[in-house]
């Protein structure tokens, strides 16, 4: 599942400010042409700073530089992405903007603030644009006395060369058409693929992991891979029509994302099956639902309910409760990015404790604070000197924390168990997980979506784990969501033949190509004696 505050949180490092003449700060910068796949745009960056990750580019002149500049983008908008920004400005409500500045592709809205820091401050020079449901931020850092010159030699440059990238025009062998999916009030905008052989079609509704994703299941934080257009792209190749859309409040559809639970999210992909068995190209006794993560509980849901919908395919989707996922996925995201036992120990006490004050806001803030403050304490003066005014920081992290973990999402998360729901479900059902997931644990999930689905009395399941897959079904090292941003934007080889190869013996005329043997490890009935246990919601 992708975190209900993953990839948006820009880490910048407010590193100590630097006594610099002017003389220096007045050098000609020579800019560069930079394009980012990952957040989708193309600008400039000043030549010679070094790409520190996550679209910083930080000057570096020495170990006390606190100049950078960082150029990213999230399906979110604008207000929505400024305030989550507030904790790392050391404001606690957004900062009216300074004017606006026409670059030459977007209309950008301005703010100065000055971040207190230490002693001192730094000055920061924010501008966000938004369109088509993206919302793109330039920022530059740098010492209050460099600010004027930056702001015109680098800042404004930077606005006036940044361009989103357009997805290629290459031609496809099928159909493709915007639609409009009608939910109450809530109207969802999506694409749908059609293969362009003579329907009517088997079909699937994609539904995404947790966190605010469009259509293409787009994950921000310079993760380059988009995991719904791979999908869509060879499905419909397969000889399968496949909907996907934008989450509601994100991208081009309406509605309310944060009010939104898992309940609603399922709502909405009922509403999706609902339009599809209403097109004259759909076979209505062939539509399916294929989620990922957050998408597979989803699943489970409308699998125990199972009108209209034939099939389930689900990619790294929960067996057990959110409670479970919660704190194993927290143990195996720090185990994969080095975290050390003692850290990990009192990242699970303090999921432990937060859990209990899911009801309570005031108690849970209080908590996200005070632990917030403790861990700021423990670092080393360097490391403490970049969070500016401690008190003033933990305050802000627990206020815009709490907001989303007191939501009705939050508690819906933690208190669904898929369990039932998979042992009502009677339609066919594929589930994969990855090997190397550090956010849905194979060896805790796969086991219990299949003891659930088999108890429940259906024998048409497969259930396989695909040894070296991560999360979003990319060969990976370690699994960390740290790598996410390090590996080529495609699947491990072994993830479409499964699917295809389960598709072509389920649902598909013999349009498909000969079923291919399903790669990865098949999962045992029994669940181990001893399960591990799980973390923060991911995708």
């Amino acid at each position: 599942m992708t975190s209900k505050c993953f990839a948006w949180l820009l880490a910048i490092a407010l590193l100590a400010s630097s006594v610099t003449v002017l003389a220096q700060a007045q050098k000609t910068l020579m800019l560069i042409p930079s394009t980012s796949e990952g957040f989708g745009y193309e600008s400039v960056v000043p030549e010679g700073w070094t790409d520190v990750g996550n679209g910083i580019f930080a000057r570096q002149r020495d170990a006390a530089d606190t100049t950078l500049i960082a150029q990213q983008s999230a399906p979110l908008p604008a207000d929505a992405l400024l305030v989550s920004l507030l904790p790392q400005l050391g404001l606690s409500e957004p900062p009216a903007s300074v004017g606006e500045h026409q670059g030459g592709s977007l209309t950008w809205t301005l703010y100065r603030v000055d971040v207190p820091f230490g002693s001192g401050s730094v000055a920061v020079d924010l501008a966000l644009a938004a369109q088509n449901g993206v919302t793109y931020l330039v920022l530059v850092q740098t010492s209050p006395e460099e600010e004027a010159t930056l702001h015109d030699a680098l800042f404004l440059p930077a606005l006036d060369a940044f361009a989103p990238l357009s997805a290629p025009e290459e031609p496809v062998p099928y159909h493709v058409e915007e639609v409009h999916v009608a939910n109450g009030d809530v109207t969802l905008a999506g694409t749908l693929t059609l293969p362009a052989t003579a329907g009517p079609h088997p079909a699937v509704v994609l539904v995404t992991g947790s966190g605010p994703q469009d259509r293409d299941e787009t994950l921000g934080g310079g993760i380059a891979i988009k995991p719904f257009r791979l999908l869509a792209d060879a499905l419909t190749r397969a000889g399968v029509a496949v909907l996907r859309y934008d989450d509601r409040g994100v991208g081009q559809s309406t509605g309310d994302f944060a009010s939104a639970t898992i309940a609603d999210f399922a709502s909405d992909a009922e509403a999706a099956i609902h339009y599809l068995a209403g097109r004259d190209e759909i076979d209505p006794a062939r539509i399916g639902l294929l989620g990922h993560s957050e998408g597979g509980l989803v699943a489970a849901m409308l699998g125990a309910r199972h009108e209209g919908l034939a099939f389930i395919i689900s990619l790294a989707g929960p067996g057990v409760s959110g409670r479970d996922v919660l704190r194993l996925q927290n143990r195996r995201v720090m185990e994969a990015e080095g975290a050390s036992q003692e850290q990990i120990d009192a990242q699970l006490a303090f999921i432990d404790e937060l859990m209990t004050h899911v009801n309570d806001p005031k108690a849970m803030e209080e908590l996200i604070y005070q632990t917030t403050l403790d861990q700021a304490k423990l670092l080393p003066p360097e490391e403490r000197a970049k969070l500016g005014d401690l008190e003033q920081y933990a305050r802000s992290v627990a206020r815009l924390s709490a907001e989303q973990t007191s939501s009705a999402w939050f508690a819906s998360f933690l208190n669904y168990d898929p369990g039932p729901d998979w042992a009502r479900t009677t339609v066919p059902v594929l589930g994969v997980f990855g090997g190397k997931d550090t956010q849905v644990d194979a060896a805790q999930n796969a086991p219990a979506m299949l003891e659930s689905l088999l108890n429940g009395g259906n024998h048409d399941v497969e259930v396989v784990v695909l040894p070296e897959a991560n999360h979003l079904f990319q060969r990976a090292m370690t699994g960390g969501p740290s790598e996410y941003t390090t590996l080529p934007p495609e699947f491990t080889p072994d993830l479409l033949p499964a699917i295809i190869s389960w598709l072509d013996r389920h649902v598909t005329a013999p349009v498909l190509p000969a079923a291919t043997p399903v790669a990865g490890t098949p999962v045992a009935a029994t669940p181990p004696a001893t399960v591990p246990i799980m973390a923060t919601p991911v995708a």
